[in-house]
């Protein structure tokens, strides 16, 4: 059984990310399968005296999620950024030492993909302020991974959080 070029590079991805994240295989955003999502938690706490006297804490997530397109259709993208958006909404922090959470939803292509999906990934950025900013923010990207192509195509602010990983696999 030979193994595709997707495969193998999801699985490297897979394996880099392991270091710092906790990875789900085979994993589901809503309705939508995915082949994996990766999180990771940090949290910091200053005490005085004793851990029973919280000076501050502070709390950052990062959540990365890889869907397979099947097709690489304008509508494919979208109904992936709506179950993306739709899981935020269900799954974002009300704990008053949270500061910022960051989803990155990677949409995988094994052909190269459409110029219009490209530019949408592009112009795709959603900062949201969680009460006002009192319980922090979430930060939304969403990247496309050409295959043929071995490009990364999404939101110049976006691509800091990914770049390390996605490098350490190109390279090889």
């Amino acid at each position: 059984m030979s193994i595709t070029k997707a495969e193998r590079f999801i699985n490297q991805l897979e394996n880099t990310l392991k270091h710092q994240f906790d990875v789900y295989g085979n994993d589901k955003l809503e309705s939508l399968p995915l082949r994996f999502s990766a999180h990771y938690y940090r949290r910091d706490d200053r005490y005085m005296f004793t851990k029973n006297v919280t000076v501050w804490s502070v709390e950052n997530n990062q959540h990365i999620f890889l869907y397979e397109a099947k097709t690489a259709t304008l509508e494919e993208f979208e109904q992936f950024k709506q179950e993306l958006d739709q899981y935020i909404r269900q799954h974002k922090s009300k704990r008053a030492s949270h500061m910022s959470s960051i989803y990155i939803g990677l949409f995988l292509t094994t052909n190269s993909p459409d110029p219009i999906i490209e530019r949408k990934a592009k112009k795709t950025r959603k900062v949201s302020f969680i009460q006002w900013g009192k319980s922090g923010w979430y930060e939304r990207y969403l990247a496309v991974l050409s295959l043929p192509d071995q490009r990364v195509t999404m939101n110049k602010k976006g691509y800091p959080f990914i770049k390390s990983f996605i490098e350490s696999i190109t390279e090889n």
